[in-house]
């Protein structure tokens, strides 16, 4: 269970920091970029939270997501021009995508405040698979 978990971290790192970096290097030009990048640093803050046992560090690092998704959710409401790296006619998929995402990561929340650990995982596993999905469609 134990090489399991690391060899989910040592991906998430690899597979998150390659995102990082190629949004740091950019300005932000638009909301999913900054959603990208407040979403990068609040996981990597849940992954080290499940290996440490501090699960109380999650919901905090979820907060600017939050903020971050109330402008996304304002800019798809308002039909402002949201630009995807690639597939920009499948926009309609990934705000369902997104909705469904954002969802989980609040199942993932509320698991971290009743400090139940398997789900907490099973969230975390459960949410990496969704960022290499949607990543797959959208991300260049």
């Amino acid at each position: 269970m134990m090489t399991k978990i690391s060899f989910i971290v040592a991906f998430m790192i690899v597979f998150f920091t390659g995102i990082a970096y190629g949004y740091d290097k950019q300005e932000s030009q638009n909301l999913i970029m900054s959603e990208m990048v407040t979403l990068d640093k609040a996981f990597k803050t849940a992954i080290d939270a499940v290996l440490l046992n501090q699960l109380e560090r999650i919901a905090p690092a979820f907060e600017d997501v939050h903020k971050v998704r109330e402008q996304v959710e304002h800019a798809v409401k308002e039909r402002e021009k949201i630009v995807l790296p690639k597939n920009q006619s499948l926009f309609k998929v990934f705000v369902r995508l997104d909705n469904r995402f954002h969802h989980e990561v609040e199942i993932l929340v509320d698991a971290s405040k009743k400090k139940n650990m398997k789900a907490v995982q099973r969230q975390v596993s459960r949410l990496l698979n969704m960022c290499v999905r949607c990543h797959g469609l959208f991300r260049k």
